[in-house]
């Protein structure tokens, strides 16, 4: 017996019995493909494929599958006149609307089309019957004559009138100018998104406050034009207190991130936002703006520059 390296050793029988490997069963380092040997765990490779290699039944047998009988169709399938959408011969392939077939599954196509068209035949005829039988049976009874033409009535309704004062049936229930909407309104509000009003409170509150703001400043502005306007009696010095405050720079400071100019705020440093600008002249001075306050300290001279 030669040697395995020029052709020669055992033969795989004799391997076999050394190894004392079953029938069915692969050599360990089998390279090949072997059906199930993936799905099995927990035994050695040469216990997995003597298994797999009996011939067991892993699936229990079953009668073979018949053919369902057809069912019959109710009402004969129109023929196709060229004018009618839902025929005996339904093209597979169509794209329109069929009554219930985006419901049914499993079968073919003609076969759905079929039941769907019985179907819907089906309900329309019986609809229709039962249309003409409440016809029929509204026919059968006298018609009902109207109660206007009734002298009692008439009495009666004159009686009422005279024996009870004249009041409006319906009341008109108009809501109140500065009622606020219910929450989830999405038409304008004055006042709540361009003021303070609208910071920090429910719908309700600040639509209430907004309205009330807004016809608050208008009944103002509806008593300006009954009186005469001149130097010393103008809107702003009447009545310098408006309904919200017009400042653009706040005496509260400027809220962080805030994108706009604020003068002087380049040259201030070692603060935060918030504290740099309440302490400039911009935000601290108590006048309706600031443009006021610089008219009030006098015109600016180059030796005030």
């Amino acid at each position: 017996m030669t040697t395995i390296t020029f052709g020669g050793g055992p033969s795989l029988n004799q391997r076999r019995d050394f190894a004392g490997l079953p029938d069915g069963t692969h050599v360990p380092g089998y390279r090949g493909y072997c059906p199930q040997i993936k799905y099995r765990v927990g035994k050695t490779y040469g216990k997995d494929t003597h298994l797999l290699a009996q011939k067991t039944i892993h699936v229990q047998p079953q009668d073979p599958i018949e053919p369902r009988p057809r069912i019959a169709n109710v009402n004969p399938l129109p023929s196709s006149t060229g004018d009618n959408k839902y025929t005996e011969q339904m093209v597979p392939g169509y794209t329109g609307y069929i009554p219930r077939m985006p419901f049914k599954f499993g079968n073919t196509y003609k076969e759905d089309c079929d039941w769907c068209i019985d179907q819907f035949s089906s309900t329309k005829n019986n609809h229709m019957d039962k249309t003409q039988s409440l016809k029929h049976t509204v026919k059968g009874f006298p018609k009902l004559q109207p109660i206007s033409r009734d002298p009692a009535v008439r009495d009666n309704l004159r009686t009422y009138r005279d024996t009870h004062p004249l009041q409006p049936t319906l009341i008109e229930d108009k809501r109140g100018q500065t009622e606020a909407p219910i929450p989830g309104y999405q038409g304008f509000v004055p006042r709540i998104y361009t003021t303070e009003l609208g910071l920090g409170c429910r719908y309700h509150n600040m639509t209430k406050n907004g309205l009330e703001s807004f016809y608050d400043e208008t009944a103002q502005h509806k008593a300006w034009k009954s009186q005469p306007i001149n130097i010393n009696n103008s809107p702003s010095i009447a009545n310098p207190q408006s309904m919200y405050s017009r400042r653009l720079y706040l005496n509260d400071g400027m809220i962080p991130k805030y994108t706009g100019y604020v003068p002087q705020r380049r040259f201030n440093f070692g603060n935060t936002y918030g504290d740099t600008t309440r302490t400039m002249e911009v935000c601290g001075h108590k006048d309706t703006c600031f443009g006021e306050h610089q008219n009030k300290k006098g015109p600016m001279t180059h030796q005030s520059i």
